[in-house]
């Protein structure tokens, strides 16, 4: 899953599987740093950071860009990413938030507490989308009953990266024929 860092301003989505998303954010990240400030905000504890150092180290010696240029913040429920995102001033740097829906896939939070949730921090998405790019990758979910949490995310994208569902086709063939 490649994808273009020259985004100026808008919302960019990536929505895929687990592994190819991490892959996809470690070269993100890493082509970011060297140009400047990032901030990233970490829905699901996701950040790898030995992966991350080794981008940066075949891309440049100065592996102190990692500590200086990427300002990560952690957030462990969906209140605290809707806190994270009001409490962000719009700033010029890029925002890479990295499995923005984890969260919300949380069994304990209601349903409707989750639409109301990805509601708001769409709109502060929108608000911080206007002065820097905002990079979101999703990992796909495939509960029904909350996959309307990932539709609604894809909406708001200007650009969409969605890495097709492989559909399992094994057919478990019959032990007799008949």
């Amino acid at each position: 899953m490649m994808l273009s860092t020259s985004v100026s301003a808008g919302i960019c989505v990536l929505a895929g599987s687990r592994d190819r998303l991490s892959d996809a954010a470690t070269s993100l990240l890493a082509e970011l740093a060297l140009r400047g400030k990032v901030l990233v905000f970490d829905g699901g504890n996701r950040l790898q950071a030995y992966p991350l150092a080794r981008a940066l180290r075949e891309r440049t010696t100065r592996l102190d860009l990692l500590s200086q240029r990427l300002l990560i913040r952690r957030a462990f429920t969906a209140y605290q990413m809707l806190t994270l995102l009001e409490s962000t001033p719009a700033l010029t740097s890029p925002l890479v938030i990295l499995d923005l829906l984890a969260t919300f896939y949380d069994e304990t939070l209601a349903v409707g507490s989750a639409r109301w949730l990805i509601q708001r921090c769409l709109q502060q998405i929108d608000r911080l989308q206007n002065h820097a790019p905002v990079f979101i990758l999703l990992i796909s979910f495939p509960t029904s009953q909350r996959r309307f949490l990932q539709e609604m995310v894809c909406k708001k994208a200007d650009t969409l990266f969605v890495e097709p569902q492989t559909s399992s086709s094994f057919v478990q063939p019959s032990l007799f024929k008949g």
